[in-house]
């Protein structure tokens, strides 16, 4: 790793103390569990993973309520039956994507690529001598689209520290292994300057990040808060790409695009969405469908998801009343 802070860098961790008090038990004894998962043959790993998956869907009754509603909102045409399926299969695939994440933690390099069956255009990168923007999607195994599409070429990103100690100290870690120019959330500006200092920068622009920052953008026929960074960096001349994962069977085919080659200042945003839109279609339930898409609505549309608009009313109430 560089140490020269002119240049893009990674945020380190440290252990603290803490994190061997009770409270965090649980959480030393379900990674210590994943890490031994994550040494077993690949095709016994999605077995057991699709086993989690049917004891998140019989546990997780909100979070089921959204992915109905996503699903529902996305693909209107579909019957009430086919809809019910495709919720078991997400939930089946998310069971899968937690076991994944644990392959993209802590396994080697030769098994990584060994996952890869495919990889296609990317040498789109190879003339790119400067700071660009890689888009990827919330696919129920992100943590390890990551780590594969790192074999392929040297990239950074942003993210956001978990509110579990040990959690976060794993995640950063393992992060930092593979990962080259990573920030947080709240170091935009940072990742703007290692950007212009030529960091090809791996970026999820498909979540509800607020109203702030974004424009009401079609998504699946449904006006979606869209975050206008990308579009924002691509007025300025930033080269924009998008690489797609898809599972298939035990292994993982990956596809470079170009998308700024396509778009104007005018279009960009649109193409984007639909960019997404295509690259979900080709596994739909590899799609994190559990993010609340749709949170924030135009003025005078009514909520999507009202039992999470209470909750959040409640601990706002909460923390008020606290303060």
């Amino acid at each position: 790793m560089k140490v020269d802070k002119n240049e893009p860098y990674n945020n380190e961790v440290s252990f603290e103390a803490v994190m061997l008090s009770p409270r965090y038990f649980l959480t030393w004894l379900g990674m210590g569990l994943l890490y031994l998962t994550s040494l077993l043959p690949i095709q016994l790993q999605l077995f057991l993973g699709k086993l989690l998956g049917w004891i998140l869907y019989a546990s997780g009754t909100h979070r089921k309520k959204i992915v109905e509603i996503n699903l529902k909102l996305c693909f209107p045409n579909i019957t009430e039956g086919t809809r019910k399926e495709m919720v078991k299969e997400v939930f089946k695939d998310m069971g899968k994507g937690l076991l994944e994440t644990g392959i993209a933690w802590w396994r080697s390099d030769k098994f990584i690529e060994k996952l890869i069956t495919k990889q296609s255009n990317f040498e789109l990168l190879d003339a790119v001598n400067e700071g660009c923007i890689i888009l990827l999607k919330h696919s129920t195994h992100a943590e390890l689209d990551i780590r594969m599409t790192s074999s392929i070429f040297e990239a950074g990103g942003m993210y956001k520290d978990q509110t579990n100690k040990v959690m976060n100290y794993l995640m950063i870690k393992a992060r930092n292994k593979y990962l080259f120019g990573t920030f947080t959330n709240r170091q935009t500006r940072r990742g703007i300057r290692f950007l212009n200092n030529g960091l090809k920068f791996m970026y999820a622009a498909d979540q509800d990040y607020g109203t702030n920052g974004a424009e009401f953008v079609p998504f699946f026929g449904v006006p979606a808060a869209t975050v206008t960074l990308p579009s924002d960096l691509f007025k300025k001349g930033t080269k924009i790409f998008f690489f797609n994962v898809v599972r298939v069977g035990s292994g993982y085919e990956i596809t470079l695009k170009d998308i700024g080659s396509k778009a104007n200042e005018e279009n960009f945003l649109k193409l984007m969405n639909e960019t997404y839109e295509e690259a979900i279609l080709k596994e739909p339930t590899q799609y994190f469908w559990m993010h609340r898409r749709f949170k924030n609505r135009p003025e005078g549309e009514e909520d999507f998801y009202p039992y999470w608009k209470k909750r959040e009313e409640r601990r706002e109430k909460k923390k008020n009343k606290t303060a």
